[in-house]
């Protein structure tokens, strides 16, 4: 069978890897090299997968998570460790169970998939922009669609895939920014700055570090609460901070100034800026921001949206409307939280693909 795999980022070289060594496979890439926006995760160190059970890790996944249950299942957390153990690939597991290449990062991870791809006899057209998917069709018996979403446009993830899938009938679910930051007006001076909290976005609440940008905010607990709002818009919410979670209760006493009394648990700047709000120190658990937007998708890990799970065959990711047609990774409405859990979503929705074919 000749098979075409438009995309060579993490979904499409696993699919590569995975597939029979009998097929004929091309993967098509309009960048020159496999595995751009691979190199960018986990800021070069690539977090491959997140080593917990089925069930914990369909927790972790807000949008689709259901859909993958199939897929997750046959190729587990633990069978991507054992595939990258076999490619000569040593594997850490660090804090919240994020695992992690020991040496080499995204770079070495790309690379040896490339490797193993080609050792087994899979062709790569780099520089080759697919413009016309019937085209493709008529040219191979099977056609994986691997192109992404539309988060880091620069590393090929342009949107491509809802197009293809748009022509064939396909559904696209409205694309919105995921694990990304939040955006509110603030007084210069902030970007970079740390602090631990417990947050709260419409109705959900997350516990971790959150990082002040030029634009508003960032950070873990901000990723989580962000994969967690089921909506496709945070206009007009209300992000609400609890500064001091290490405490249920916070004595203040009644003849300091506020700014003083906010310092004695937050950096300056971030004292400064409560009391320019109007903020009094009995609210420092519950401090109330007004957003005004995500960060745009362009500078989003993941994206929200994309083809209609509804109309994929779960087990084998083949279209319900164009068979032949397969579509994985991340052109799939399906996200998960940050931890490794988006990688894995690739690696096991290219896995079920390839086992079908």
């Amino acid at each position: 069978m000749k098979i075409a795999i438009v995309g060579a980022g993490a979904a499409g070289l696993m699919c590569a890897c995975m597939l029979d060594l009998a097929h004929q496979v091309v993967v098509f890439d309009k960048n020159e090299s496999v595995g751009q926006k691979l190199l960018m995760t986990g800021k070069g160190r690539c977090n491959l997968t997140n080593l917990v059970e089925v069930d914990q890790f369909l927790k972790s996944v807000p949008q689709g998570g259901d859909f993958l249950r199939s897929a997750v299942g046959k190729f587990t957390p633990q069978d991507t460790i054992a595939f990258f153990n076999e490619l000569g690939v040593n594997t850490v597991v660090e804090a919240n169970n994020r695992v992690f290449p020991v040496v080499g990062g995204a770079k070495g991870i790309a690379e040896a998939l490339e490797k193993y791809a080609k050792s087994r006899g899979v062709k790569f057209m780099m520089g080759h922009t697919i413009t016309d998917i019937e085209d493709l069709r008529k040219s191979f018996d099977a056609v994986i669609i691997a192109t992404g979403g539309m988060s880091f446009p620069k590393t090929g993830s342009s949107g491509d895939g809802y197009e293809f899938a748009k022509r064939l009938g396909h559904k696209i679910i409205p694309p919105r920014p995921s694990l990304c930051g939040l955006q509110f007006e603030q007084p210069a001076g902030f970007q970079g700055v740390s602090v631990p909290v417990r947050a709260t976005l419409d109705g959900n609440t997350e516990s971790a570090d959150m990082m002040f940008t030029k634009n508003g905010v960032s950070g873990p607990v901000i990723f989580r609460l962000v994969s967690r709002l089921m909506g496709q818009s945070v206009k007009g919410k209300s992000l609400v901070v609890d500064f001091v979670p290490d405490f249920d209760k916070v004595a203040f006493d009644p003849s300091d100034k506020p700014f003083y009394s906010f310092r004695k648990h937050l950096p300056q700047n971030i004292a400064n800026w409560l009391v320019a709000r109007g903020d009094k120190p009995k609210d420092i658990k519950s401090i109330r921001i007004p957003i005004e937007d995500f960060d745009p998708i362009e500078f989003a890990t993941v994206t929200r949206g994309g083809v209609d799970i509804n109309e994929i065959d779960s087990k084998t990711m083949e279209s319900r409307l164009a068979p032949k047609v397969y579509f994985i990774g991340e052109v799939l409405n399906v996200d998960g939280m940050s931890g490794g859990f988006n990688l894995q979503i690739a690696f096991s929705t290219a896995t079920a693909c390839a086992a079908s074919l």
